[in-house]
C-alpha cells in the first residue's frame, strides 16, 4: 500500500508539471484548428470557471485530439475519422452526457474535457496495474521485487509519451486494457501450472483474451497482443504436455482460443458499425468489396498515406531520428526479454536459489510472450507507419519499463555493494553489466522529452 501510495503521489506530480507547462504555452498555437472549433460552439457563459476550464481544454485538445472531441461531440461523421478509435469517442461522450452536463461549458469543451479525464484516470489506473504485472512477473525477493515494481510504474509516469497521457486521445485507455491484458495472462500461466486450477486457468486467460480486445477497439496495434495466444494455440498442439491430464490441456486450448477470437472481434466490431454504415442502403466506398472491407485500412492508406516503406523519404529523416531512441529501446529490450531472460534473471537473482522454482518457470516462458508484440511493434513503426508516433505508442507496451527497471535496480544495487567480491559477483554473470550513469542518462532524457513535448503540443508544433 505504501508503494501504490507514493505512485499516487508521483502520478499527480508528474501530470500537475506537465498540466503547468502546457498551460503556459504562449499563444494560440501554430495551427488554429482548436480555437475555431471551439468558436463554432460558442457559450453564453463567461464565468472564470469556465473559461479557466476552456483554457486547459485548449491547450489539451491538439493534434489527434481534435478528431476525438469531435466525433465525441457529434459522433463520427467523415470517413477519415475512422482511424481514431469509435470506442473511446463512445465513452468520453457518455462520460460528458452524464457527469458534465450540469457545468456552464460549450458542447466541444465538455467532450474535449470528459477526454482528458478519462485519460487521467486510465493512466493512473495503467500506473497501477504496471506496478501488479511487474511485482507478478518478475521472480526474486520481495524487497527487490517490490523496487523493480515501483520503478516501472514510474517509468510509465514519465513516459516518453508525455502529455499525450493526459490529452483527449487513446493512449492512455490503450494501455490500461493492454497492461489489463498481460496481468490476466500472467494470473493464467500461474495457473496452469496447477492442475486443480484448470477453471481459474481458463477463466483468466478469458479475461486476457478480453482485455486485449478492448485494447485493439481503442488502437488497432492492440492486434498484435493476439500473437501470445497464436504462440500458446500453436505449441500446444505441436507439443502437448504429457505431464498434464487430457481434460486440462483441452479446457486450457479451448480458453486459449476463445481468447484470441475475442481479440479478432475487437478488431473487427468497430469495422462492421462502419460497414453498416457506409457499404449498405445503396451506399458503396471502395474500401467496401475488399476482403476483409476494412474501413481503418482503407483510411489509413488513403488519407494518411500508411504502407510499407511510404514513409521512407529523405524529408522524413528528421522523424525516424526523433524516434530511433525509442526503437533502439523497443528492439534492445526486447531482444533481452526474448533471446536472454536469463540474463535479466542474473542482474536481480544472482542466486537463484532464493526464487520459487515456480516463480522462475512462469518469467521464463511468460517474459518472452510478452515481448514478441513489443518487437513487431517496432518492425511495423520502422518500415510501415508514420514513424515518429512509436514515442507514444510505445507507452503501451509493458516490458520495456520492466527491463529498464531491472536494470535500474540492478545497477543500484551492484553500485551500492560495500563489498567489492560482491560486486563482481553480480555483474560477472551479464555479458553488459549495466552503467547506472547510462541508465540515468536515459531516464533523464525521457523527462526532458516529456516536457518539452509538452510545451510543443499546446502550441501545436513538432515533435508533439
Amino acid at each position: 500500500m505504501a508503494g501504490l501510495r507514493k505512485l499516487t503521489t508521483a502520478f499527480i506530480s508528474g501530470k500537475l508539471l506537465l498540466l503547468l507547462v502546457a498551460c503556459a504555452s504562449p499563444g494560440p498555437g501554430y495551427d488554429t484548428s482548436t480555437q475555431i472549433l471551439f468558436d463554432q460552439y460558442s457559450h453564453p457563459s463567461d464565468s472564470w470557471l469556465n473559461r479557466a476550464l476552456e483554457h486547459v481544454v485548449l491547450r489539451l485538445t491538439r493534434w489527434d485530439g481534435i478528431y476525438f472531441a469531435s466525433s465525441s461531440t457529434r459522433g463520427h461523421v467523415y470517413e477519415q475519422e475512422w482511424a481514431f478509435s469509435w470506442v473511446v469517442a463512445k465513452i468520453t461522450s457518455a462520460v460528458s452526457r452524464v457527469f458534465l452536463s450540469p457545468l456552464p461549458l460549450s458542447p466541444i469543451v465538455s467532450h474535449a474535457l470528459a477526454g482528458v479525464i478519462v485519460s487521467h484516470i486510465s493512466h493512473l489506473l495503467a500506473v497501477v496495474l504496471l506496478y501488479l504485472l511487474t511485482n507478478n512477473l518478475v521472480p526474486t525477493e520481495q524487497n527487490i521485487k517490490r523496487h523493480v515494481a515501483f520503478t516501472a510504474a514510474c517509468l510509465h509516469i514519465v513516459s516518453p509519451a508525455g502529455v499525450f497521457l493526459s490529452a483527449p486521445n487513446a493512449e492512455s485507455t490503450f494501455a490500461l486494457f493492454n497492461f489489463a491484458g498481460m496481468l490476466s495472462y500472467v494470473y493464467a500461466s500461474q495457473n496452469r501450472l496447477d492442475a486443480k486450477a484448470t477453471a481459474s486457468a481458463a477463466f483468466w486467460t478469458i479475461a486476457a483474451g478480453t482485455s486485449f480486445g478492448i485494447a485493439t477497439t481503442i488502437r488497432v496495434n492492440g492486434l498484435l497482443s493476439g500473437i501470445i495466444f497464436a504462440w500458446d494455440a500453436v505449441l500446444a498442439l505441436a507439443h502437448p504436455s504429457t505431464t498434464l491430464s487430457s481434460s486440462h490441456r483441452t479446457t486450457v486450448l479451448a480458453g486459449t482460443i476463445l481468447a484470441g477470437t475475442l481479440v479478432a472481434v475487437g478488431y473487427a466490431a468497430p469495422q462492421a458499425v462502419a460497414y453498416m454504415e457506409y457499404c449498405t442502403n445503396g451506399n458503396t466506398r471502395p474500401w467496401c468489396t475488399r476482403i476483409p472491407p476494412s474501413i481503418y485500412s482503407w483510411v489509413q492508406v488513403h488519407y494518411w498515406g500508411v504502407g510499407f516503406l511510404r514513409y521512407w523519404t529523405l524529408n522524413n529523416l528528421p522523424l525516424f531520428l526523433l524516434a530511433a531512441p525509442m526503437l533502439a529501446m523497443l528492439l534492445a529490450t526486447g531482444h533481452l526479454g526474448l533471446m536472454q531472460p536469463e540474463s535479466l534473471l542474473q542482474m536481480i537473482t544472482p542466486d537463484g536459489s532464493k526464487t520459487a522454482s515456480k516463480d522462475l518457470i512462469i518469467f521464463r516462458q511468460v517474459l518472452p510472450r510478452l515481448v514478441l508484440p513489443q518487437i513487431v511493434l517496432a518492425v511495423m513503426a520502422t518500415t510501415s507507419f508514420h514513424v515518429q508516433i512509436v514515442n507514444r505508442i510505445s507507452s503501451g507496451y509493458p516490458v520495456w519499463y520492466i527491463v529498464l527497471a531491472v536494470a535500474i535496480v540492478s545497477a543500484t544495487k551492484t553500485g551500492s555493494s560495500t563489498s567489492k567480491t560482491e560486486k563482481e559477483d553480480t555483474q560477472q554473470h551479464l555479458d553488459t553489466p549495466p552503467n547506472a550513469d547510462r541508465l540515468e542518462s536515459v531516464v533523464r532524457g525521457m523527462v526532458m522529452y516529456a516536457i518539452i513535448q509538452g510545451g510543443l503540443y499546446a502550441s501545436f508544433l513538432p515533435p508533439a
